[in-house]
């Protein structure tokens, strides 16, 4: 089913890629013709929606290799370093497009409106095409999802120009076209903000979005024999690929039988929490570090390091 899966979106990353070049080559050319900012920036923003689809289709392919020797945990890790890519390239493309709508808009220039309008509705159905061959994967990976942000806020842009191609030939308001610009800066630059936030956050070792540290103690500790929970530490290797390591302090019961401890410590992680890559430790003695530890029989740990130890 995963290999399945795997194969459908390889396909429709292919798909994706010929889609957005033949997008930003008729906007580039249709911008530069018609003198529409908002067209060239629209452009421009398709020219980094396929670049993101390439390294995508890139990281996709690596991500296929098995671990070897030298990276022991395969090469998953690239997509994360392709969304952080992806996601500082908008970024950068966002100060260049709204210093140019600034000049713009001290200076506005004449545009062809119908044929900005034409050409914008042609990459606004190119677009939607895009999206809805890669919506459903976006939760799958965080470089899919950097990747189709990407496209979402094309999307965006292209409806803007095609409402501002309408007003401008029937107003000859000029300025709409850079002040459009600013409002699909704004748009992109949050939603590339985001992205690399969570990218950051996964490269930092963060805990992934939506365990609490302490939720994870605490379902440990509950279980049967465990006493203790210590050197616990949670972290992402890429989008969907949650892993988990922690010392087990058990009683004796726990001793006679550890692989029940431990299937049982497995099962809850994996359901609870969906982490299906845990390494855990039994051990017999409590821990002496009250930093990394939930030792009951010692109340003198001081508050703020639980707070440290939890968050």
């Amino acid at each position: 089913m995963q290999q399945d899966n795997e194969r459908k979106l390889r396909r429709r990353l292919w798909l994706a890629v010929g889609l957005t070049i033949i997008i930003f080559l008729a906007e580039l050319i249709g911008g530069l013709w018609t003198s529409s900012l908002a067209l060239l920036s629209d452009a421009f923003h398709v020219l980094t929606d396929a670049f993101s689809l390439v390294l995508t289709l890139t990281a996709v392919y690596l991500a296929m290799r098995p671990p070897s020797d030298r990276h022991t945990f395969g090469l998953h890790r690239l997509e994360i370093f392709a969304a952080a890519f992806n996601a500082g390239s908008l970024l950068v493309i966002c100060l260049w497009l709204g210093w140019e709508a600034i000049e713009r808009l001290i200076q506005p220039r004449p545009v062809l409106a119908m044929e900005m309008l034409i050409i914008a509705t042609v990459g606004l159905i190119a677009n939607s095409i895009v999206i809805l061959l890669l919506y459903s994967h976006m939760q799958q990976s965080l470089n899919v999802k950097s990747a189709v942000l990407h496209v979402i806020g094309d999307t965006a842009s292209s409806v803007g120009v095609i409402a501002a191609g309408i007003t401008m030939a029937l107003t000859g308001w000029f300025w709409i076209d850079p002040t459009l610009s600013l409002i699909i800066i704004a748009i992109i630059g949050y939603n590339a903000f985001k992205v690399a936030k969570e990218a950051l956050h996964i490269l930092m070792e963060g805990v992934p979005s939506g365990i609490e540290t302490r939720s994870v103690h605490e379902a440990l500790l509950s279980l049967p024999s465990v006493k203790q929970v210590h050197d616990l530490h949670i972290w992402s290797l890429c989008s969907n690929c949650r892993y988990l390591s922690a010392h087990l302090v058990v009683d004796e019961d726990g001793l006679k039988d550890p692989s029940l401890v431990l299937n049982s410590a497995q099962e809850l992680l994996r359901n609870q929490f969906q982490i299906n890559h845990a390494t855990l430790q039994l051990e017999t003695s409590q821990c002496s570090d009250q930093y990394l530890c939930d030792n009951h029989h010692h109340q003198g740990v001081h508050e703020t390091q639980k707070q440290a130890f939890y968050h």
